[in-house]
């Protein structure tokens, strides 16, 4: 995976926890970031879907059997797994 260094701003807080969670996890920093980004990521992409499924059943505000089965097949797809040191 090719990486990109960046610089943000961090609450003092965050960072603190944010580096005894990842000591923690065995994981440093930039990985710890790295895989909470994409899990939020993941979340995003699963509420898009959502709403893109909800957005589908038209004026109805209830979906069809055919509609929960594309949603449910849609937000239990697994995650990607990403190695720890990732």
């Amino acid at each position: 995976m090719r990486t990109t260094k960046i610089s943000i701003a961090i609450d003092k807080r965050q960072l603190r926890d944010a580096r005894a969670a990842a000591k923690t996890e065995g994981l440093s920093l930039s990985a710890y970031i790295a895989r909470a980004l994409g899990n939020q990521l993941e979340d995003q992409r699963r509420i898009d879907a959502a709403r893109e499924l909800h957005a589908s059943w038209g004026t109805s505000a209830v979906p069809t059997a055919a509609d929960r089965d594309a949603f449910l097949a849609r937000m239990s797809r697994p995650r990607a797994h990403r190695s720890r040191a990732a």
